[in-house]
């Protein structure tokens, strides 16, 4: 990767609808050399892909919560009761982390009262799970899926 793969993702990331016309006109260089710098990003799974950011509270979700999950090793791995709890479709994120806690795992819920639900009935009853602490979000300061090309080792 050079400095113009560096600023065709830094204007993905802002904005995955821009044109690779448009791409091409800001960084004064032909469309078919933004065209296969494209493909090769994504040939080499830089570029994982193109989402749309949805606010999750007007379609009715209106708590965020993070759950520190622990672990008890039983019949089946780790990464396997991870697995399950990702496919929880409340279930934004699941990271295996180290300290005290085995799991972090990022849930959106339409109200507390759900979000317990969901707690008690269904992260609570895979096997291997054997104790939750929930930690609601009162307040979003800081939410990106934004990673700052500007630092990458060589390119600064």
């Amino acid at each position: 990767m050079d400095r113009k793969d560096l600023e065709i993702l830094r204007l993905l990331q802002r904005n995955c609808k821009l044109s690779v016309r448009e791409i091409a006109k800001r960084l004064k260089i032909p469309s078919s050399t933004v065209y296969a710098r494209i493909n090769k990003l994504e040939e080499k799974r830089v570029i994982t892909g193109y989402h749309a950011k949805v606010d999750e509270k007007k379609l009715g979700y209106g708590v965020k919560a993070f759950i520190l999950v622990s672990y008890t090793p039983m019949s089946i791995p780790q990464e396997e009761v991870a697995n399950k709890i990702a496919a929880l479709p409340q279930v934004q994120g699941v990271y295996i982390i180290s300290g005290e806690w085995d799991m972090i795992v990022e849930v959106i819920e339409k109200d507390v009262e759900s979000l317990g639900d969901f707690v008690i009935k269904k992260l609570r009853n895979i096997e291997g799970v054997s104790k939750t602490l929930t930690c609601v979000v009162l307040k979003k300061i800081k939410e990106t899926t934004y990673v700052p090309v500007a630092f990458v080792q060589g390119f600064n």
